[in-house]
């Protein structure tokens, strides 16, 4: 990259970030005693969970457990990278908010760097360069067509635009580091495969083994990704040489190798631990019909078919791996496994980079600034749904509510808590409160994550009975002895499940009360 390259790519770069931050830095802006702002415009209930997960690492922890449950296991080795935002934020003294959206810029720009080293492997045109990074950048599909038509759902879930982050990367500028830098680290992986394959040899497989073990161990099952689309270039390969290739079999190993160690120690965990087993088959990302994909990529599709056409024609090896990124995702996308959906992480890039070379050699024949103009139209209509979902948020924001902003009162009850219990003790309250638990005080919540939370359906209905009026005493004994809870928040949000009032109860100290805050613990037997 030249040094015009360099700075465009920077300032490119940061009105993307700042773009994507604005929700944020608005919600903010707004916050005031009596409406605090939990850090979180988008996905808030996974948001209270990753300040939860820093919380752990900011009181010492290098093991991660469920915190929003009550049932006792053993801790693992998960979430390395919220654990050590968690340290940070401990020895800088910074909010875990802050800290978190900090590691967002930073590791945003790192992903948006990555993307375009990504592209200039493969092409050294750098109008194409830079249509394919902004397409990448801003780019999401047809979403905003489905909210000008009035309809929010389609064959059974909302447009891909406004909810998979895995599938755009401005939703995950948007609000997910750890996502962030395990994409670049993908797109390391891919880009220094090829490099290994096309030649450069051992470093580079090396470069790209330890690229995916970091990716791997922050988010395991994308090492399924590059074994899939490597192995299905190997193959493409032996089949075009008439001939095993056994050097390229020998360096996608190395990287196969080096990735391991995550891999087989996150099955293990998973397998072997009952609580993470059960966390996991709860956890069901399942993809969407297939015309949700099909709709959410479909500007990009078009062009990307001519410029892969047109790239096929050349018979250069070099393209085998982005062409076949796109042609593999599609099978991994329906597997018959609870994380389906994660496998299109990132397919966005090779897509856009087809894309911006079927749309350059449609542009041939149009004058300089004409061409312009259109790919500037071409941007433009890819980033609608983004731009609603940045206007949506600030409207969002500007109501002050739940669950963007928490009551003042509420913070402050949770945080005498905080301060008059022991780590890791357990608190009932409704799911709504249960989220927000861990990420202001140390302590765990009965339920209050739906995949984290185990028995999440069971124990939902027995909140909804430990309030109800009608329910024996002695079975909420039994209940609070059974989990071991130890404290119960009583709030507007509990009273709203039921009216039976636990400060009458003899078998719970009233031990907090601040207007319709209240904190009481279970008596001892």
């Amino acid at each position: 990259m030249s040094r015009a390259e360099v700075r465009w790519l920077l300032v490119a770069s940061l009105a993307v970030l700042l773009f994507a931050s604005l929700p944020t830095l608005y919600a903010w802006s707004l916050a005031d005693a009596d409406h605090v702002f939990t850090g979180f415009v988008y996905n808030v209930e996974d948001g209270n969970s990753y300040l939860a997960k820093m919380r752990l690492g900011a009181r010492g922890e290098w093991f991660f457990h469920l915190f929003y449950t009550s049932e006792p296991h053993d801790p693992a080795l998960a979430f390395p990278l919220h654990i050590l935002l968690g340290k940070l934020a401990a020895a800088t003294g910074l909010s875990l908010a802050l800290t978190y959206h900090l590691a967002r810029v930073v590791l945003g720009l790192v992903l948006l760097w990555t993307v375009y080293a990504f592209v200039a492997e493969f092409t050294p045109d750098v109008t194409v360069r830079r249509l394919a990074w902004a397409v990448v950048a801003v780019g999401s599909g047809l979403g905003w067509l489905w909210l000008l038509l009035g309809r929010s759902e389609w064959l059974g879930a909302m447009p891909l635009d406004f909810w998979v982050p895995e599938a755009y990367v401005f939703l995950v500028l948007y609000n997910l580091p750890h996502l962030a830098l395990a994409e670049a680290l993908l797109l390391a992986t891919f880009l220094y495969a090829h490099r290994a394959l096309a030649g450069r040899g051992f470093r580079s497989s090396l470069a790209a083994g330890l690229a995916l073990c970091i990716a791997a161990w922050i988010v395991p099952f994308y090492a399924g990704i590059p074994a899939a689309v490597l192995g299905a270039w190997l193959v493409l390969l032996a089949i075009r040489r008439r001939r095993i290739p056994w050097r390229e079999i020998g360096l996608a190993a190395v990287i196969g190798l080096l990735a391991l160690p995550p891999v087989v120690y996150n099955a293990w965990v998973f397998t072997t631990n009952p609580a993470f087993r059960l966390w996991a088959a709860q956890n069901q990302i399942l993809s969407p019909h297939p015309l949700h994909y099909l709709a959410g990529y479909a500007l990009l599709l078009v062009p990307a078919i001519a410029g892969a056409i047109q790239l096929v024609r050349q018979q250069d090896e070099r393209w085998g791996l982005p062409i076949l990124w796109v042609l593999v995702v599609p099978c991994l996308l329906y597997l018959p496994f609870n994380l389906q959906r994660r496998m299109v992480s990132v397919v966005q890039v090779p897509l856009a980079l087809l894309a911006a070379i079927g749309l350059e050699r449609w542009l041939a024949r149009v004058s300089g600034r004409g061409r312009r103009w259109l790919r500037a139209a071409y941007v433009g209509v890819l980033s609608l749904s983004n731009i609603l979902l940045v206007i949506g948020s600030l409207g969002w924001v500007q109501q002050r509510s739940e669950p963007i902003y928490r009551p003042g009162a509420e913070i402050a009850a949770l945080t005498w808590l905080g301060a008059h219990s022991q780590a890791d003790e357990t608190a009932l309250s409704s799911p709504e409160v249960g989220n927000v638990i861990p990420a202001w005080t140390d302590l765990r919540a009965f339920i209050g994550h739906g995949p984290e939370t185990l028995h999440h359906a069971a124990k939902r209905e027995m909140v909804r009975r430990f309030f109800d009026p009608a329910t024996d005493d002695a079975w909420r004994q039994q209940m609070l002895r059974e989990y071991d809870i130890t404290y119960v928040f009583y709030s507007l949000a509990e009273r709203n499940l039921g009216t039976w009032d636990p400060t009458n109860a003899t078998y719970l100290e009233l031990i907090f009360e601040e207007g319709e805050y209240c904190v009481l613990r279970r008596m001892p037997y």
